[in-house]
C-alpha cells in the first residue's frame, strides 16, 4: 500500500517544487496557476504581503525560482523642500503595482530619492549603486526654479549624465518641468498678472490642447482593459511607441508635417500616423497649481511645446529626439476624467516596452 504523503510533500508543495528541475519548475510554476493563487491567499495572511504583485514574488523566492525576468526599476525623484510628495508616491505606485499583476510586465519596483530632504545626497547614492532604470518621473517642488536652490544644480548634473545622455525616459512634472525649460534655456518666471490672483497662483483644473504628436502619444486614450490585452489600441500603441523611440526631430516632421498635405509613405510610417491619430486625446485635463511657469523664448531651441491653454502657453515640454516629456500641472493628483492617471500608466507601460526592447538580442 502506497504511503500517503505527509504534511507539505504532496505534489503541489513548496518541497514538491524545489525538488524539480530549475526549467521544470519553472514552467510548471507557469501552468499551476491555481497553487499560485493559494499561495498568494496563505502569504496575504501569515506574512502580511498585501499585494498580489509582492505575493507572487514572495512565492517565487520561496520555491527558489530565480529572479531573472524584473531586474529594471522605476526612479522618482522628489525635490521636495519640506515634506515628501507622499501622495505623488501612492498614486504612481498604484498605477504601477496595476499594471505589474500582468505576468509580462518586466519591471520590479519604483525607487523613491529626496534630493533636497537629505544631507548624504540619496540621489546620488542611487546611481552609485548601480541602479538600472527603465524611466524616471521628476516630481513638482514649493521651491522655484529661479531661487536656484543649493541641491540643485547637483541634481541637474546628475540627470543629465546618468538619465538623459543616457536617452533614459524622463517625465517631469511642474517644478521638474521647469527645470528641464531652465535647462535649455527657456526662461523661468512667475505667471502673468499674478499679483490679481486669490492665490497668486493658479489652482484650477484646466483642459489643454496637445499640440505634438509626441506628447500625443504619451497621452494616448487607452482605458485600464487595452493594456498587455493585444486588442487593436494596445498593439497600435506598442508599435508606435517602440518604433517612433529613437526619431529624430525630422522624422517627426516627415510622418506629422506642418503642411495640411501629408506626404506619401512607408506602410509602417503610414500605420504609425493613423494610430497615434487614433489615440490622440480632444483635450487633456489635469489639476494645475503654479506659481512660476516656462517662457517660450523668441529664438529658436531644441524643446517643442507639446500642450497649451489659455492660462499657460508652454503647458508641456517634449524632446524632439529623447524620450523626455514634461508637464506644468500635476497629473498624479486624481481628477473625474483620469487624464492625468492615463498619462502616468503610459508612461510607465513605455518604459516597460523599452525595457524589453533593449533585452532583446
Amino acid at each position: 500500500m502506497a504511503k500517503s504523503p505527509g504534511p507539505g510533500q504532496g505534489k503541489n508543495s513548496l518541497l514538491w517544487y524545489k525538488s524539480q528541475p530549475s526549467a521544470e519548475r519553472e514552467s510548471t510554476l507557469l501552468k499551476s496557476q491555481k497553487y499560485l493563487q493559494m499561495q498568494r491567499v496563505f502569504l496575504r495572511r501569515k506574512f502580511c504581503v498585501t499585494t498580489p504583485l509582492q505575493a507572487e514574488l514572495f512565492a517565487k523566492k520561496k520555491m527558489g525560482i530565480p529572479m531573472n525576468k524584473r531586474k529594471t526599476d522605476i526612479l522618482i525623484v522628489d525635490p521636495a523642500a519640506f515634506e515628501p510628495e507622499t501622495a505623488a508616491y501612492n498614486r504612481i505606485l498604484m498605477l504601477f503595482g496595476e499594471l505589474a499583476e500582468h505576468p509580462d510586465f518586466s519591471l520590479r519596483s519604483v525607487v523613491i530619492k529626496c534630493p533636497a530632504l537629505s544631507n548624504d545626497d540619496p540621489l546620488e547614492s542611487a546611481f552609485i549603486e548601480n541602479h538600472r532604470y527603465a524611466g524616471v518621473f521628476g516630481l513638482g517642488s514649493t521651491a522655484n526654479v529661479t531661487e536656484n536652490p543649493p541641491w540643485l544644480p547637483h541634481m541637474r548634473k546628475l540627470l543629465t549624465q546618468n538619465i538623459f545622455e543616457r536617452n533614459i525616459p524622463f517625465l517631469g512634472i511642474c517644478f521638474s518641468h521647469q527645470m528641464l525649460g531652465d535647462m535649455h534655456n527657456a526662461r523661468v518666471d512667475f505667471i502673468d498678472n499674478r499679483h490679481e490672483l486669490p492665490t497668486r497662483r493658479y489652482q484650477v483644473p484646466r483642459g489643454k490642447q496637445v499640440t505634438s504628436p509626441k506628447m500625443a502619444l504619451l497621452a494616448a486614450t487607452l482605458s485600464d482593459s487595452d493594456y498587455f490585452s493585444g486588442n487593436r489600441k494596445d498593439l497600435a500603441f506598442r508599435e508606435a511607441a517602440v518604433q517612433t523611440r529613437n526619431w529624430a526631430e525630422k522624422d517627426w516632421h516627415h510622418v506629422f508635417p506642418e503642411s495640411s498635405q501629408l506626404p506619401p509613405l512607408p506602410p509602417t510610417h503610414m500605420r504609425i500616423r493613423k494610430s497615434i491619430q487614433q489615440l490622440w486625446p480632444r483635450e487633456f485635463w489635469s489639476h494645475t497649481w503654479h506659481e512660476q511657469e516656462v517662457k517660450k523664448p523668441m529664438q529658436p531651441w531644441d524643446l517643442h511645446v507639446a500642450m497649451t491653454s489659455p492660462e499657460c502657453e508652454v503647458d508641456a515640454l517634449v524632446h524632439p529626439n529623447k524620450p523626455i516629456y514634461s508637464v506644468q500641472s500635476h497629473p498624479e493628483t486624481p481628477h473625474p476624467t483620469r487624464d492625468g492617471d492615463r498619462l502616468l500608466k503610459n508612461f510607465i507601460y513605455m518604459c516597460h516596452l523599452f525595457n524589453l526592447q533593449e533585452r532583446m538580442p
